[in-house]
């Protein structure tokens, strides 16, 4: 009988009391926590906004009180160029107006805006006070071309200073006609693969780089007040070949151009010499350079092109072509 009115374990724990108690969100504590939630929010939300309103409002501030104090405003912008731009593109490109607050000028940003202009290779930016802004700015100039890949019918190419920056040419009516056209005669970069770059890169291709040098070097020469060159191969590992309109091929080394270029005017001097005896006899004669090597030291391998030409007073003194290329003018 006793083990009739014996409680099981499993009875007993049922027969405790304990009641299971979920917490949800019509409990008590359920809705103090979502209380906590719900401050957190708002006061999130409340500094958001506050932060946001702040900035909009001194924006608001330096637009319409601080840059407008009239006895600090800027008053004269003075441009100093010697290129193609012209002040109001300068002036633009710097991104200030007369007018402008003086103090809230930054002359270190508005520098870096203009040097990221390929056409601008240095810039100055100097205040005044009190009403003063000086802006100086340098022009690279280009000295060659890079033809690329005809696409659709039409040939695109890009320009290279001296340094190797590479540059667009200007569209037509954004420069005179007399830098347009300058730019479109200067000499052409042959060989180089697949150039890849755009403006503003600058091209680190050794050979390439010596090709401008030598362009450079050239138009300073005894050899241009004879002779132009229309164009530079760069296809051979370690030498230059240049082209001249009269068919000359001259190949040069990067190494000692000065003494290179000596050698190639006094060899068109000796052309002239030979010329002057021919006429003697031949009133129709003409040499001029066929093929020169003067990447050989001492003896350069010499081929001469002798053609018929109208009689000459004196070859020798016989002026170059007109060049076209573009140069720096000072304003």
């Amino acid at each position: 009988m006793a083990d009739l009115f014996r409680r099981s374990t499993r009875n007993r724990r049922r027969d405790t009391g304990a009641t299971l108690f979920a917490e949800t969100g019509d409990t008590p504590v359920g809705r103090r926590r979502g209380r906590g939630w719900s401050k957190r929010l708002v006061f999130v939300l409340l500094t958001v906004g506050l932060v946001v309103g702040s900035g909009f409002a001194l924006r608001l501030a330096k637009e319409h009180w601080l840059y407008q104090v009239r006895s600090l405003a800027l008053r004269k912008i003075d441009v100093t160029r010697d290129g193609v731009l012209t002040e109001d593109e300068i002036s633009r490109l710097a991104g200030v107006q007369p007018g402008r607050n003086v103090m809230t000028i930054d002359v270190f940003a508005m520098r870096q805006r203009l040097l990221r202009h390929p056409r601008i290779e240095a810039a100055t930016v100097a205040l005044e006070y009190p009403d003063t802004l000086r802006i100086s700015v340098r022009e690279r100039v280009p000295v060659a071309r890079v033809l690329l890949p005809p696409m659709g019918g039409m040939q695109a190419c890009y320009l290279l200073d001296d340094s190797g920056h590479v540059l667009l040419p200007f569209d037509d009516g954004r420069a005179p006609e007399g830098i347009i056209a300058g730019e479109a005669a200067l000499p052409t970069l042959t060989g180089m693969k697949a150039p890849g770059f755009s403006a503003g890169q600058a091209v680190t291709n050794p050979l390439v780089l010596a090709a401008l040098t030598f362009l450079t070097g050239f138009d300073a020469s005894p050899v241009a007040a004879v002779t132009e060159v229309v164009s530079v191969d760069v296809s051979q590992q370690g030498v230059l070949t240049a082209l001249t309109p009269q068919g000359s091929q001259v190949t040069l080394t990067p190494d000692d151009l000065d003494r290179q270029l000596r050698e190639w005017r006094a060899v068109h001097d000796r052309a002239a010499e030979l010329t002057l005896e021919a006429r003697k006899t031949r009133p129709e004669a003409q040499f001029s350079i066929g093929t020169l090597d003067l990447s050989v030291r001492g003896n350069p391998p010499l081929r001469w092109l002798e053609a018929a030409a109208a009689p000459a007073a004196s070859p020798s003194l016989k002026p170059a072509p007109p060049k076209r290329r573009p140069s720096r003018r000072h304003v």
